[in-house]
């Protein structure tokens, strides 16, 4: 077993904290000061924060249970593992985000094809209501989700909340036998999705 000395314990203590201290710095840094911030950015940021906080708790427990070496060891430890867990988890968030936004840009591309159609989106929708026997709101609702606006967009546009709109597109769905929005799009005539 190899002996570390106080000095030599608690100089591997700090540097291991540092280490992840500097990362949390960093990752705070990009995720504010991004000009295009992204959720996989903040989620980094975050990991990084709650990564320095057990680090400097599990070091200050070890030293106070077992002394600077054990101390030391999972100061070490801990650098190791969370550069290791970091560097996947930043990857995964990254990969998922790229693959949110590429839908969401799929989406809204079939939606402007969609509106260049010779039927204008409010007669298509008008159309709809008719045949599905839709409410008055769930048909203005029909026509900003054709239009390409989130859920959230429809909500802040018709002044309702968000449970309120998952309501009327969950019936929207039942009433036209649909499950999603390209669905959706094609219930009601849209052109072919690219």
């Amino acid at each position: 077993m190899v002996r570390v000395s106080e000095a030599g314990a608690v100089a591997i203590i700090i540097a291991g904290a540092a280490v992840v201290f500097a990362l949390c710095c960093a990752s705070i840094a990009r995720a504010a000061f991004s000009e295009q911030p992204s959720r996989a950015s903040v989620q980094v940021a975050f990991y990084w924060g709650v990564a320095f906080a057990l680090a400097l708790i599990g070091c200050l427990a070890a030293t106070q249970l077992w002394g600077n070496a054990s101390a030391a060891l999972y100061s070490a430890l801990f650098c190791v593992v969370s550069l290791a867990a970091g560097w996947q988890l930043a990857g995964a968030w990254k990969r998922s985000e790229e693959a949110e936004l590429a839908a969401i840009r799929d989406l809204r591309e079939f939606f402007e094809a969609y509106s260049q159609s010779e039927e204008s989106v409010e007669e298509r929708c008008s159309r709809a209501a008719r045949e599905y026997d839709l409410t008055r709101r769930e048909e203005a609702i029909l026509v900003l989700l054709l239009e390409g606006k989130t859920r959230a967009e429809v909500a802040a546009e018709l002044y309702v909340s968000d449970n309120t709109v998952k309501t009327h597109i969950r019936n929207l769905y039942r009433k036209m036998g649909v499950s999603g929005k390209t669905e959706l799009a094609e219930a009601v005539g849209a052109p072919a999705c690219r």
